[in-house]
Order: C-alpha cells, then sequence, then structure tokens
C-alpha cells in the first residue's frame, strides 16, 4: 500500500511539474498563435494624457505585413509606441536577458502563465544612470494567456517602480487573435537624476541623442513633482486579415 502511495505522489507532483512549459516552449507557442497572421489593416482610436502634453483624440489606420512592416496613416500628428504597437509578441520576449521564473496563475478564471526576469537594458529605451558604472536593476513580468496564446499584459520595473506597462484585450477576427485595447501607461520618478536616449520610442518627431530631463521638460516637466507619467488607449476596430497588402505601400515617400 505504501508503494502505492508513493507512486501516486510521484505521479501527481511529475504532472505538476509538467504543468508548468519552458520560456522555449512559451515562446513557441505564443508565435505560432501570432505567425498565423501574414498581414492586416485596422482603424485605430488613440487617447493620450501626459505630463505637459495633450493630443486631440486621433483616428489612424494601420497597416502590418509580415516580417514586421508598418505603416501609419492619419491626418497631422500622432503618437504611437512603436513597441508592441504591430502586437509582435517577439519584441516583448526578446527583452528577457534571464528568466528567473515561470509559474501558473489564474485570472478572471482564467488559466495564465507569468514569466519573471531581467530585461537586456540595450533593449529597452529606458532611463540609465548618469554614471555609466551604475546599473539599475530592471525586471519584467509578462502575463501569457495559457489558452490563445496571446501576451496579456507585459510590465517593466526599475528598482522595483514600475516604468510602464502595457494591457491588451483581445478578440477573434477571421480565426486569429488580435488586440481589440491596448492600455499603455508609463510613469517614472525622480527624473531629474537620470538621462537617456529617446526613452519613449513613440512615432513621432525624433530626438535620439537628448537627454530624458530636457525632453520632458519640453514636455512640461514639473520639477516640484519631479516626475514624468502618461497614459494611452488604443482601441482597434474594422479588421482587415490575411487580405494580402502590396509591399508597395511600406516603400517610403521621398
Amino acid at each position: 500500500m505504501s508503494r502505492l502511495i508513493l507512486s501516486v505522489l510521484f505521479i501527481s507532483s511529475s504532472l505538476l511539474v509538467a504543468q508548468t512549459p519552458s520560456i522555449e516552449q512559451i515562446r513557441d507557442n505564443i508565435i505560432s498563435q501570432f505567425d498565423r497572421i501574414n498581414d492586416y489593416q485596422v482603424d485605430i482610436k488613440i487617447s493620450v494624457k501626459m505630463t505637459g502634453f495633450r493630443m486631440p483624440n486621433k483616428k489612424i489606420h494601420m497597416y502590418y505585413k509580415k516580417p514586421g512592416k508598418i505603416k501609419v496613416k492619419t491626418r497631422g500628428f500622432a503618437i504611437l509606441p512603436k513597441t508592441g504597437a504591430g502586437g509582435n509578441p517577439s519584441e516583448f520576449l526578446d527583452m528577457l536577458k534571464h528568466v528567473s521564473e515561470i509559474k501558473r496563475t489564474i485570472r478572471d478564471n482564467k488559466p495564465f502563465y507569468k514569466i519573471m526576469g531581467k530585461v537586456n537594458q540595450d533593449s529597452l529605451k529606458i532611463p540609465l544612470p548618469v554614471k555609466k558604472d551604475e546599473f539599475p536593476d530592471i525586471t519584467m513580468n509578462v502575463f501569457v494567456d495559457a489558452k490563445k496564446w496571446v501576451i496579456t499584459e507585459v510590465g517593466v520595473y526599475l528598482d522595483s517602480e514600475s516604468v510602464f506597462t502595457l494591457q491588451t484585450d483581445y478578440i477573434e477576427e477571421s480565426g486569429m487573435m488580435v488586440p481589440e485595447k491596448s492600455v499603455f501607461k508609463v510613469g517614472v520618478k525622480g527624473i531629474s537624476r537620470w538621462t537617456t536616449q529617446n526613452p519613449f520610442d513613440f512615432g513621432g518627431p525624433g530626438s535620439d541623442r537628448q537627454e530624458f530631463e530636457n525632453i520632458a521638460k519640453k514636455a512640461g516637466f514639473d520639477a516640484e513633482k519631479d516626475e514624468f507619467v502618461g497614459e494611452m488607449i488604443m482601441i482597434f476596430s474594422k479588421y482587415k486579415v490575411n487580405q494580402g497588402i502590396d509591399d508597395v505601400l511600406f516603400i517610403e515617400e521621398n
């Protein structure tokens, strides 16, 4: 009887271990899901609120074509986060330099995998110390739907304080999982102590070599609060998936 009990316990524990896949298996499932999309076009409504900056609600039309071509059409000026804008999950997974833990969790009565790890600093343009020999601890949490194999939330933290989060709800279009709503939140405290190269890589005018403090001051940085915060909400509609988009569309106009 004791051998039988031990055997049952061993089998049960083995099954529990098997329920948590490796980062490679999770990546393969996520990429396989996304790779079913050859191209799409979609309307996006954008609302933005940031420190010292207000942009009227905008409507844009975005085109995507594998393996990463993106074209945005809009009237006037609009900003859009480059990271994650096209829905490519590789952009987030490639940020991970080291995975410290993967665990199963339940969110809204649905199974998820929570991936925790350290970020490769070269892959993420966020504030870095003024002194070159100082390296902050940059970590990231990634939540993956264990059934639909989509990334629903990404959070990046600088020395345990949140830098940005991106939360996405999905819908099914033509048998594919595509974003329905994304909420991008950014917040950096004590920015007067940091410098960077274009920390929030929006699709607007470039500022690749400016100090972060200068960027923030131009955007209305409040020295007393010493922080830069903002929120962008994107609502997606009128998808056309895998209907074919000509490469000519993505050629830059002179």
